[in-house]
């Protein structure tokens, strides 16, 4: 039996092994996904890995969705899985995947208002990021990394359709909820609170998880999600609380692009210049909120 064969090892290892998974992952699904779609399109990997380089054409979007889906399954999910598999002799209860925390209805009313109250403190964070004095040389380096990763977002939530919608939801939205709080929340978080203090793991974990998304102007916004989606797995001790916080943050511009015309470049822009009291009262939201299922967490365990 291969369950648990690494629970008692050293947190060096535990980590190497994490790495080796999510590297291995990557490089299996991410070759899968290039095949399917070689297959599907009837062109050389060759030819897969060219047009995937040129989101901005419609067959470059295509392929894109494919192979992204692949690889985050690869990256995140498989290693979130098998890893909590090798490192636990309880991996369900390791990774928090028993039933979502009840009241049910209460805790997805609080939970859209942590929502709801997120977008104020990402605002907030968003403009205190843009007026910090960066380094020449380190903001352009990164101001195009991040002009690059806009470009492919705007052409990707360029959506026709509904089975387009569903498909970008599922890639954008859905997918990276399930399989990088899988992976962070799920396994990376519980490792290394077995080594540190708990905040010390839920504010590391968040901090990888920010570092991991490469966008200096929401790095902080990204931190701090990523502590609020830490904290609420270990409140609850489910994954699925944060799971589906993370799914209503992604989830929430794919509608609103789709649905309402969003214009995401254009929303990006006018986070820098939203009203500090707006953003304020929405924090003061965001705190109530958690507070609460805090207050309700602990009562219940």
């Amino acid at each position: 039996m291969l369950k648990g064969q690494f629970a008692d090892r050293g947190i060096a290892v535990q980590i190497l092994l994490l790495l080796f998974l999510a590297l291995l992952g990557t490089m299996l699904f991410t070759g899968l996904g290039m095949g399917i779609a070689a297959s599907i399109y009837d062109i050389s990997s060759q030819e897969v890995l060219g047009i995937f380089t040129s989101i901005s054409n419609p067959a470059g979007r295509e392929i894109f969705k494919i192979i992204q889906g692949f690889s985050t399954i690869g990256t995140f999910l498989v290693p979130a899985v098998f890893g909590s598999y090798l490192l636990s002799h309880h991996p369900e209860e390791f990774m928090g995947v028993q039933a979502f925390p009840k009241p049910a209805l209460f805790y997805l009313l609080l939970l859209g208002a942590v929502a709801l109250g997120m977008g104020g403190l990402s605002d907030l964070l968003y403009q205190l990021s843009a007026a910090l004095p960066w380094p020449e040389s380190f903001l352009s380096s990164l101001s195009a990394s991040q002009d690059l990763m806009m470009a492919q977002y705007e052409s990707i939530l360029a959506m026709n359709g509904f089975l387009d919608f569903m498909q970008v939801f599922l890639v954008m939205a859905l997918l990276p909820a399930v399989a990088e709080e899988a992976l962070f929340r799920g396994c990376l978080q519980p490792l290394i609170q077995r080594y540190l203090n708990t905040h010390i793991a839920i504010w590391l974990t968040a901090f990888l998880f920010a570092l991991l998304h490469q966008q200096y102007l929401a790095f902080l916004s990204i931190f701090f999600l990523g502590a609020v989606l830490g904290y609420l797995r270990e409140w609850t001790g489910s994954i699925w609380v944060p799971t589906l916080l993370h799914l209503v943050n992604n989830g929430s511009i794919v509608i609103a692009v789709f649905f309402f015309d969003l214009d995401y470049r254009q929303n990006l822009e006018s986070e820098l210049q939203g009203s500090l009291l707006e953003s304020g009262l929405l924090v003061a939201v965001l705190m109530v909120a958690l507070l609460a299922i805090e207050r309700i967490s602990r009562k219940a365990r």
